[in-house]
């Protein structure tokens, strides 16, 4: 790994870490192609996970300069309250670390990066630089008190990238549409003009209607309310970072789309595999059990350990977790075999995490929030919505003699605390237990969740 080198106000040295917050609507893309242009290694944080959160990462990476917009810093500063309301909330970003703001500066804002200056270090086009080093950090699981980071480096990324273009095999003669880094780079590589999607599902029905574009990727809820608003679909469309059932994939298909793919992939690798709807359909109609997400790309190594979680590797997987030793295997936390085929068939996650509208939520993060005076034990889970998605309930069980009515009045902070993470319902109820160490049972927990709140309107 790169040791971190000092940042200076005429810019930073390749290795040096940097953090990019970005408010909603600002797409950190611009930062983080800057930041691999420059060999630096970045952390893109988002101001939905909370601030309590983003202070623990943020003291895992340990950044030297901070970026951030206009807009991030409006978020962290005098738009708090207003931020808020949207369930966004920055940490005082001058605490983190020297601010330096991109992009048009506003009266309150940080100086402006200095884009004239000299920079120690920085490679000329064309320089290669090491494919070993670390390019970005992206924060997925862990608790507030142990953050947990996946490191990628740059060989991982282009290696990623590089499955991506074959799969997607954009022209430069028709647009794509699609707004994830992995999506974005290697079709600009290729020549194609691309879109990102429009927030509003009938804007971006109109947006689909005019572009017409080759290739789109829109999450599963991002394709259902485009479907609700009539959109109609052209060439192929992709769709990943939540389940995607053959139904929604031929609903797809139906609206136009020549062909419909679901993408199985993980922060810590992707892509890892992919699936065509007739392929996946023909799979549920023959009975078979558990949910197909394709045969492994090329590359990619896939196995189940022994206890049937799902095992990969392969070119494009992470180096390894920020602070831990390097590991060829990721651990996907889900439950899978392979079938006669060689194809990955899921069967379950092994692992604590919710999937709320394709954002993975991960209870360790948020759950010692909840033990406020007067809670004896909290857990976050999920419960069933529809297609796949879940419900993130709250389930607190209070101590003897607490009064429900004050303890939900000091529990309404630390939940307002925890941004986009936020649960649709907080449930008072006594938490089943299980095993020796009588542990919170989660799936009990889920069960009596879901039988106490009905199900979602």
């Amino acid at each position: 790994m790169p040791s971190p080198r000092p940042c200076t106000r005429a810019g930073c040295a390749p290795g040096t870490p940097s953090a990019s917050p970005y408010a909603p609507g600002r797409a950190p893309w611009p930062f983080l192609l800057a930041l691999w242009r420059l060999g630096l290694r970045g952390a893109v944080l988002d101001p939905g996970a909370g601030p309590d959160v983003l202070r623990a990462r943020l003291a895992l990476a340990r950044p030297a300069l901070v970026l951030a917009d206009a807009a991030a810093q409006a978020v962290a500063g005098w738009a708090r309250p207003l931020a808020r309301r949207a369930r966004l909330a920055l940490p005082d970003l001058a605490a983190l670390g020297p601010v330096a703001t991109v992009g048009p500066r506003l009266p309150g804002c940080a100086p402006a990066l200095d884009l004239g200056a000299p920079r120690q270090g920085v490679p000329a086009p064309g320089d290669g630089l090491d494919g070993d080093a670390d390019a970005v950090i992206v924060f997925t699981s862990g608790t507030t008190s142990l953050p947990r980071a996946v490191v990628h480096t740059r060989a991982s990324l282009a290696a990623g990238m590089t499955t991506v273009s074959a799969l997607f095999d954009a022209r430069g003669d028709r647009p794509v549409l699609g707004g994830t880094f992995f999506v974005l780079v290697p079709s600009l590589a290729r020549g194609a003009a691309v879109a990102l999607p429009a927030g509003n599902s009938r804007v971006l029905a109109r947006q689909l209607h005019r572009l017409r574009p080759q290739d789109t990727y829109l999450t599963p809820p991002r394709l259902r309310d485009a479907l609700g608003a009539g959109a109609r679909f052209h060439g192929r469309v992709w769709t990943g970072s939540a389940p995607a059932g053959a139904g929604l994939l031929e609903r797809v298909r139906a609206a136009g789309a020549a062909e419909a793919w679901g993408v199985y992939a993980l922060t810590e690798l992707f892509p890892a595999a992919a699936v065509e709807s007739r392929e996946k359909s023909a799979f549920e109609e023959a009975g078979e059990p558990g949910d197909l997400v394709g045969a492994p790309l090329p590359g990619v190594l896939a196995k189940p350990d022994e206890h049937g979680q799902l095992l990969l590797s392969g070119p494009a997987a992470r180096h390894r977790y920020l602070g831990e030793e390097p590991d060829p295997w990721v651990r996907t936390g889900d439950r899978a075999r392979l079938d006669g085929a060689g194809r990955i068939v899921l069967e379950g996650r092994s692992k604590d995490m919710v999937l709320r509208r394709a954002e993975n939520i991960y209870p360790g993060l948020y759950e010692p929030a909840l033990h406020v005076p007067g809670v004896e034990l909290a857990v976050l889970v999920g419960i069933p919505a529809r297609d796949g998605d879940e419900r993130l309930v709250a389930v607190v069980q209070p101590r003897r003699g607490a009064d429900e009515r004050a303890l939900r009045a000091a529990l309404s902070e630390p939940v307002r605390r925890m941004g986009a993470a936020r649960p649709d319902a907080l449930l008072l109820a006594r938490i089943p237990l299980s095993g020796r160490s009588r542990k919170p049972d989660r799936a009990a927990t889920a069960a009596l969740a879901a039988r106490r709140l009905g199900p979602a309107r």
